[in-house]
């Protein structure tokens, strides 16, 4: 597996910020997950994990969908 921080390092040259990093590589790793899952792992706040997913599917790096 890579170092977190080269791959943290990376994405914030990409422009993402560091909650939105970190959401969404716990995404990756995840796969599809509940958002409370993302923010267990990301140690973002689940309110602010909603806002991260919004603007990672802005950027067209997630997508969600409801389940149930």
């Amino acid at each position: 597996m890579s170092d977190p921080t080269i791959l943290y390092t990376e994405l914030k040259h990409l422009g993402l910020s560091e909650k939105e990093s970190a959401v969404y590589l716990a995404s990756l790793e995840l796969g599809p997950a509940s958002v409370q899952d993302i923010s267990h792992k990301s140690k973002v706040n689940r309110a602010t994990t909603y806002v991260m997913i919004e603007s990672l599917s802005g950027r067209g790096l997630m997508s969600t969908f409801t389940k149930g």
